[in-house]
């Protein structure tokens, strides 16, 4: 089970270069418009200090991240929806993450070009978030018109069903709202999920900012926008930490302790997609060889968790022990945990929480 977020925008604003910060990969940075003529493909490791902790604790042979899988997509430009750039193609490439990361440019900088002349960050999402809700109508709109010809033969209840979900769906597309906005039924979310729609998915908007005051300034007007549209915006300057990822943990830490910040943008960045995907972290030790963090859904089975980690212990699933990291820090060791009566053994209906850590008991 694996989730993936694609890094969208308009050319030139940071996408490549927040993937290679990110990543650690070498998609290519230039300063003209789709130099990504192909996606991207990585692996985002998600730092957790709880991981760190248990490593210093256990001392594993391997220390193993939960990871989220990040697609660097080519830049979209208006009439994408109708083929202007590289089109159908990009966006053909988006339907297939789970949460977009709609990267936007913050910054004044005249040796970077701006495809529309000027940086105008509410007017730059706007667009890329028009050429989406577009494609969407369009995809809706066969939609409907296959439902419509089934109607007029012998369609069934369900079919009925879904005709009057798709009418109503576009006309709230008409209206220039996106599908999440949209009102949906218990019943029409396996539905409308099965259409891969894209402006059904979650956004996070990335404000690609410098230090200068008119960056802050566009940065506040988009939070403005994007509160507008419910929609969280993480800032980061990406062209100051993809320098400072290049330095020793020590450094950088002393460094951001300097500069009275807690932590990095892409550290937020990763937090506020866990949160939107509403991903949960587990763990498991096996022993002195590994301690492992995994991501699931919020409400996640016991059995469910276990067919994470391995098919067999969910086919085999018997029971399972849990206790917490916190609890763990705070008693000192699983002894002190289980005297203080803390650890304990859960069925098939516990539900994983985040901090926990799970040992699967299993028939096979």
């Amino acid at each position: 089970m694996s989730w993936s977020c694609g890094i969208v925008g308009l050319p030139n604003v940071g996408k490549s270069l927040l993937y290679n910060t990110l990543t650690g990969g070498s998609a290519e940075v230039a300063n003209y418009p789709f130099c990504t003529l192909e996606p991207h493909v990585g692996v985002i490791p998600i730092a957790d200090e709880r991981l760190q902790w248990l490593g210093e604790l256990y001392r594993p042979q391997r220390l193993t991240p939960a990871t989220l899988q990040v697609v660097d997509i080519a830049g979209l430009v208006r009439g994408a929806s109708q083929g202007e750039g590289l089109g159908n193609q990009f966006l053909a490439h988006i339907r297939e993450v789970d949460l977009l990361w709609h990267v936007v440019r913050c910054f004044e900088e005249p040796e970077v070009t701006h495809i529309y002349g000027s940086v105008e960050p509410c007017r730059d999402a706007e667009i890329v978030e028009m050429e989406l809700l577009l494609k969407d109508m369009e995809t809706v709109e066969r939609r409907w018109q296959v439902l419509q010809k089934r109607l007029r033969s012998s369609a069934n209840e369900p079919e009925q069903r879904e005709a009057e979900l798709v009418e109503l769906l576009r006309e709230h597309l008409a209206q220039g709202q996106p599908v999440r906005s949209f009102p949906k039924p218990e019943w029409s979310h396996a539905v409308l999920r099965s259409w891969n729609l894209l402006t059904d998915k979650p956004v996070l908007y990335i404000a690609n900012v410098d230090g200068s005051p008119s960056a802050r300034q566009w940065y506040e007007q988009l939070c403005r926008w994007a509160s507008e549209r419910h929609a969280p915006v993480v800032p980061i300057a990406l062209g100051w930490e993809a320098e400072l990822l290049a330095f020793p943990e020590e450094e950088r830490r002393e460094f951001l302790q300097a500069l009275g910040m807690e932590e990095l943008g892409s550290v937020r960045l990763l937090k506020e997609t866990l949160r939107l995907l509403r991903l949960v972290t587990f763990f498991t030790v096996v022993g002195g060889r590994e301690v492992r963090a995994w991501l699931v859904p919020e409400g996640t089975s016991a059995p469910e968790a276990a067919g994470v980690v391995h098919s067999d212990f969910q086919r085999g699933f018997i029971a399972v022990e849990v206790m917490t990291v916190d609890d763990l820090r705070h008693y000192g060791s699983e002894e002190a945990v289980r005297r203080a009566g803390r650890y304990r053994r859960e069925g098939r209906d516990y539900r994983v929480t985040d901090g926990d850590i799970l040992y699967f008991r299993s028939a096979l």
